[in-house]
């Protein structure tokens, strides 16, 4: 063999070379993700007062506050005083509380935690991953305490609680997917994030999250049925309160929208991943 030649690998040796497992890659991630939401608890609660009781706390006291301001105010009013004004909306509220935290954050989600990035185990998408499902989480809890509140003061249990549960899920599968293309589009252009906030708030009052479809005129109907959110409050309210009131919802049309949005979300990151810059 010349001296100035490359010696090839053998391709014995290189067979011999263990190749990652999906299985032992799929662990690593979940040990990266669990690792990043300690750290996001520790920066973000753990030096307050009440600690990480102010994850659930936050959006329990802004969900009581909101809540019994409109209960005060429809009070024996036309159709709301069929059921709990209070827990329609303190469960309402509190479940739009994670749309306003998962996709409202996602304008630093990457900006905070640059320098993790440094460690090759560590990805744009954990760091997502690990915030949102965090904020997921709250929801759920925030959600099951209001319910059991609601349930030993004024005695009315949900009706179907898998139902409620459900829309937990929607809600956060279409919070992830919009929050990735938020991320990915703060990265390339500052205007998103100026904007993410005013449009979070123009989209509280169409949400769903205050009213019923049925409540509403005929041609209001549909034009809020095509808002996606609108349905995962309708499936919320249906497993609140059941045969109470009536409920118009479509999860097949939930899903797509939430699956486009993930796709969507997932090539916008990639394709904004080279342009990440670590600090």
């Amino acid at each position: 063999m010349r001296s100035g030649a490359a010696a090839r690998p053998d391709p014995a040796e290189a067979a011999a070379v263990p190749q990652p497992r999906p299985r032992e890659g799929w662990r690593v991630q979940r040990r990266v993700i669990g690792a990043l939401i300690l750290r996001e608890l520790h920066i973000r609660f753990g030096r307050r007062n009440l600690g990480y009781l102010w994850l659930f706390a936050e959006p329990l006291l802004l969900g009581l506050a909101v809540s019994a301001m409109h209960a005060l105010g429809a009070r024996g009013a036309g159709p709301r005083s069929a059921i709990s004004v209070f827990a329609f909306f303190a469960v309402g509220y509190s479940l739009y509380y994670m749309f306003r935290a998962v996709v409202g954050r996602a304008a630093n989600g990457l900006a905070g935690n640059r320098p993790l990035l440094y460690h090759r185990i560590v990805t744009p998408l954990d760091l997502l991953y690990a915030r949102h499902l965090l904020e997921a989480a709250a929801c759920v809890m925030v959600v099951a305490l209001v319910s059991f509140g609601v349930t030993v003061v004024q005695g009315l249990a949900p009706d179907d609680p898998i139902k409620m549960l459900a829309a937990v899920a929607l809600m956060a599968w279409l919070c992830h997917g919009l929050a990735l293309l938020v991320a990915a589009g703060v990265e390339r252009w500052e205007m998103v994030e100026r904007l993410t906030h005013p449009l979070i708030y123009l989209q509280l009052p169409i949400s769903g999250a205050f009213f019923l479809v049925d409540w509403l005129p005929g041609p209001m109907q549909e034009l809020a049925l095509y808002n996606p959110t609108v349905h995962v409050f309708e499936l919320l309210r249906d497993g609140q309160f059941g045969q109470r009131i009536r409920t118009t919802y479509d999860i097949g049309y939930v899903a797509a929208c939430a699956a486009a949005l993930q796709f969507l979300g997932l090539c916008a990151m990639h394709a904004v991943r080279p342009h990440i810059q670590v600090d």
